[in-house]
């Protein structure tokens, strides 16, 4: 009974992130301080990380 609820609020939250994605994107890039967040979060992932570098010294 626990593992269903569990997972019906995980799923809740899923849904409402993804269909609201575009205007958390914006929110997250106006405000400073999340977009500084935002970026060190983003360089944590070494994929996105390489891709990163290698488009700059292209």
């Amino acid at each position: 009974m626990k593992v269903s609820k569990v997972f019906f609020f995980l799923a809740a939250i899923g849904t409402t992130v993804y269909l609201f994605r575009n205007s958390i994107s914006r929110l997250v890039i106006n405000v400073p301080l999340l977009r500084k967040w935002g970026v060190r979060l983003a360089m944590n992932i070494p994929y996105i990380r390489n891709k990163m570098i290698g488009s700059m010294f292209k």
